[in-house]
């Protein structure tokens, strides 16, 4: 009885569904198939501020095959839900006032559903946000913590030795891993208190931010940890971006197998994302194991005790990095039988439906 049609903000038509829209083509604008739309892409365009008001046209005759012209009634309007238009096409009879206040019932019927469903996927996004949060939080305090008690054993030692200024010194730098700890906790609360993604995007150093981490990331004495390429300020997610990169570097230093290795970070871009490889002269990852290590609660070390890992690092930095429309992949090795890479594709365009 009808036939639907899906465009986006250009009127290009991405799906068609039902007999009756067969004859509108995929892929190209709407007026290519339906010209009686030509001329009214600004009124079209206007539907966008008021979604409560529609484009009627009742009666209109459409070329529908070599040698068919139907006469159809046309219902277009834009959907705010679903971020898209909707061309609603029934077969037109004598009757066109009875058939208009139709299609003004059956557009209505379907706003209402784009609308549930775009509160049901947010509501599933909700639900998925706090089953994982406690994990997070648990997993991206310890890096801080476990620098705090490595200090701790160093206050021991120089006030043993009466060091006093060394003490301050270590003290203050407690105090600024304190904070950081707590400003990771407030971000990552805003970040999962927030319904849609695009809310949370602020402008961010990259540069700045990596130096920030990479200071804050306990390490042997003598374990070098390097930045290289081009860091960018772009508008983006800080909190997100920063669970990513700080995962990655924690990981290459944590579970290298030396105290004097070292860790490099580089960063490029290209014309849609930002590309950052962390790679490391450490004992390496199997080629088999390239997808089990994003697996959740899975470990290669035999009880991973020493590192108080619970395997759910690179499980988190692939959720998060997908959540906005990435990629992370095992790239290979640091350049000799020894090593790994990881390499990050973060769009610039940032992904903000349902993750």
């Amino acid at each position: 009885m009808y036939g639907l049609a899906w465009m986006d903000a250009d009127l290009t038509v991405l799906a068609t569904y039902g007999e009756k829209a067969a004859f509108i083509v995929r892929g190209r604008p709407v007026t290519d198939s339906v010209f009686a739309l030509i001329g009214a892409e600004a009124f079209i365009a206007g539907l966008r501020e008021d979604p409560a008001q529609a484009l009627e046209l009742p009666g209109v005759v459409l070329v529908t095959g070599p040698d068919t012209q139907e006469r159809y009634n046309l219902s277009l309007f834009w959907s705010a839900a679903a971020g898209r238009y909707l061309l609603l096409v029934a077969r037109a009879s004598i009757d066109a006032t009875l058939e208009i206040e139709l299609l003004r019932h059956v557009r209505a019927r379907l706003m209402a559903e784009a609308e549930i469903r775009a509160k049901s996927e947010a509501l599933a996004r909700a639900n998925r946000d706090l089953e994982n949060f406690a994990a997070i939080i648990s997993h991206d305090l310890k890096a801080p913590m476990r620098a705090l008690r490595y200090m701790t054993e160093d206050v021991e030692t120089s006030l043993a030795a009466g060091r006093v200024e060394e003490v301050r010194t270590q003290v203050a730098w407690m105090r600024s891993q304190s904070q950081r700890m707590s400003s990771m906790l407030s971000g990552l609360l805003d970040y999962s208190s927030i319904g849609r993604k695009v809310e949370a995007i602020e402008t961010v150093d990259t540069r700045a931010l990596v130096t920030a981490i990479v200071a804050s990331l306990p390490r042997p004495q003598g374990f070098t940890v390097s930045i290289a390429g081009a860091w960018p300020i772009v508008d983006t997610l800080r909190v997100p971006l920063d669970l990513v990169l700080r995962n990655l570097l924690d990981n290459a230093i944590k579970h290298h197998d030396r105290p004097d290795g070292v860790v490099r970070i580089v960063a490029h871009e290209t014309e849609t994302h930002l590309v950052f490889v962390v790679e490391d002269d450490g004992a390496g990852i199997a080629v088999e194991h390239a997808e089990t290590i994003f697996l959740p609660f899975r470990t290669l070390a035999a009880g991973d005790s020493a590192t108080d890992s619970v395997g759910l690092g690179l499980a988190l930095v692939r959720r998060t990095v997908e959540s906005v429309g990435g990629s992370i992949r095992l790239a290979g090795s640091g350049g000799s039988s020894r090593g790994c890479v990881f390499e990050v594709t973060w769009p610039r365009q940032l992904a903000t439906g349902p993750s």
